[in-house]
């Protein structure tokens, strides 16, 4: 069983019942059918699986409140967006493990949660924000799983998402039978089987022994995710079949039974889909009762007496210590991409735009975190946080937090440009804490750790990010010499003047290294042509990209003024005994 308490959670004004998975866990426990061992935690997906799923423009859309009402048919406010959007990655986090352990231990493993079957690679409707079972499976094929895969969708209403994620993959089979097909059901390995309302128990069983065999026959699955929903019962609040709880069990001892006479070496994945209302969680519980023990069982509603069971066993129960392990010859296993890096909630929204979630895709988009895992560090960690009006974003290399790689505050300004509102970087901080200073690594002014070698990186995210929110460019001070040094390739100085000045002092600094340089223009070793030392004043800089900064600093005028300051900057280096001068 994959659980974690915080399936618990409700979004209001949607008819999920909070409790399922609980109750379900409940009864189990009561019947001494599952051990604290038998529990696996699941950890939230990340952004790097989402995205072998949904588009980067969809997964963007998700920081809109108005995105999710729609999916939701109901208001989601603003400070509701964060916690929803965790809420659904730890569920289609508990898909993957569900998958995994299944690939591993040959024994059926369920979700107590997951099948957001509507959900489609652009788009998410019908209370699916993301689609865990395609995921699950994306994820298995990056990390080398090529056996057929066969998902098979029993939930009253039709996995249109799933069949659209695979329409055009011939290597998984999309299974569903509900009451109305949603949109196209065209795809090159897929069986749609609309049966319309008030569909029995004979008619349902009639027609899932018609389609299903032949499927698994020709199909030869070394995987199947099983999507029981609840909501074809004739109580469900949502549904308009009838299927009673004797047909709701035929359903699911049917589909096993076939599968291990007819696929005796596929794995099976288990998520409950669909189920509204209060009684949802029985027919479930009468399942996975039968499952364990192949024995049917009453389900009675003592829940005062289950919950409390369940609490005490709550108690016991500990983050699976196999959860990152893999096994000789297993590759299932969580990798880097794997784990998730933004907190469960944040601050206000940076540039009052990105949310946590917002930051780790577009970390991800950018190639960053990909650069830290070529770097070693196999778990970024993004957080958002700090004191004062701009929140500080803060990247570490691991998920406890103790390898700070980088810290960014930026902010929208209108004071570096009259009349333009620009990405202003306040504060950058970029370190490697896992390597000393030395030869290749010299210490400069201001740091604590050699540097990561990611400005460049850094520097095309911002500009993607000031285009992307209608800003006029970016702007950064750089507060010592060498930073400007640095970032010369990627920025320029806003006053063409200050651009000559640089230019003069780096032609002096330049038969030096950045460490000897910053150490030169410290001890006043550059001189004026009129002998005076030669000081660093920070101003901004800007990167060149854009209508606006290109006008701004490439432009025939700000040309004229550069050459024209350039010949009263005739900066050069002495010796540290004052003595030889070099041009």
């Amino acid at each position: 069983m994959v659980f974690s308490e915080d399936y618990g959670r409700g979004i209001t004004g949607v008819p999920f019942d909070p409790r399922r998975a609980e109750r379900i866990l409940a009864f189990l426990s009561e019947h001494r059918l599952v051990r604290p061992a038998g529990v696996s935690h699941p950890l939230a997906a990340s952004v790097a699986n989402l995205r072998r799923v949904h588009s980067d423009r969809y997964l963007e859309s998700l920081q809109d409140p108005a995105t999710l009402t729609q999916i939701f048919g109901t208001p989601i406010p603003e400070d509701g967006v964060t916690p929803i959007l965790q809420y659904y990655r730890l569920l289609t986090g508990g898909t993957i493990q569900a998958t995994r352990l299944a690939l591993r231990t040959r024994r059926p493993a369920v979700n107590l949660g997951g099948g957001f079957h509507h959900a489609a690679p652009e788009a998410g409707m019908g209370f699916c924000v993301y689609n865990d079972m395609a995921v699950a499976v994306r994820r298995l094929r990056a990390r080398g799983f090529l056996a057929p895969v066969l998902i098979l969708d029993l939930d009253l209403h039709d996995g249109n998402g799933t069949r659209v994620a695979f329409a055009a993959d011939a290597t998984v089979y999309t299974f569903s039978i509900h009451n109305t097909s949603w949109g196209d059901t065209e795809a090159v390995a897929s069986t749609a089987v609309a049966l319309g309302d008030n569909v029995d128990d004979e008619t349902f069983l009639a027609a899932l022994a018609a389609e299903l065999p032949p499927v698994v026959d020709r199909h030869r699955p070394g995987l199947v995710i099983y999507l029981a929903g609840c909501d074809p019962a004739y109580d469900d609040t949502l549904g308009n079949w009838k299927l009673s709880p004797g047909g709701m069990l035929a359903r699911d001892r049917y589909v096993v039974e076939l599968l291990r006479r007819a696929a005796p070496h596929a794995a099976l994945a288990v998520v409950l889909g669909g189920g509204y209302g209060s009684a949802a969680w029985r027919y479930s519980a009468r399942f996975l009762a039968w499952l364990i023990t192949g024995e049917e069982r009453d389900v009675t509603d003592r829940e005062d007496a289950l919950i409390e069971r369940f609490r005490r066993l709550r108690h016991e129960l500990a983050q699976d210590p196999e959860l990152t392990k893999t096994r000789a010859g297993d590759d299932w296993g969580l990798t880097a991409e794997d784990l998730p890096g933004a907190p469960r909630s944040g601050p206000p929204r940076v540039l009052e735009h990105y949310t946590p979630y917002g930051l780790e895709l577009l970390f991800e988009r950018a190639g960053i975190f990909d650069e830290l895992r070529r770097r070693g560090f196999a778990q970024p960690t993004l957080v958002v946080g700090g004191p004062g009006p701009v929140p500080t974003i803060r990247v570490f290399g691991d998920r406890e937090q103790a390898l700070l790689l980088m810290e960014l505050r930026m902010e929208r300004s209108r004071r570096t440009i009259p009349r333009r509102e620009v990405l202003y970087v306040e504060w950058l901080l970029l370190q490697n804490p896992t390597i000393g200073f030395g030869e290749s690594h010299p210490r400069l002014p201001g740091q604590q750790h050699p540097g990561l070698g990611l400005l460049g990186h850094i520097a095309g995210m911002l500009v993607a990010v000031a285009e992307a929110l209608g800003l006029a460019g970016v702007a950064f001070v750089p507060a010592h010499y060498y930073m400007a040094v640095l970032g010369r390739h990627h920025l320029r100085f806003l006053d063409p003047e200050r651009q000559a000045e640089f230019e003069s002092l780096y032609a002096a600094l330049k038969p030096l290294g950045l460490a000897e340089s910053s150490e030169a223009l410290t001890a006043g070793r550059v001189r004026d042509g009129a002998g005076a030392p030669v000081t660093w004043e920070p101003t901004p800089m800007v990167v060149p990209k854009g209508p606006v900064m290109s006008a701004l600093v490439q432009s025939p005028e700000y040309e004229r003024r550069r050459r024209q300051a350039a010949a009263r900057f005739d900066y050069h280096l002495v010796r540290a005994d004052e003595g030889t001068t070099h041009a």
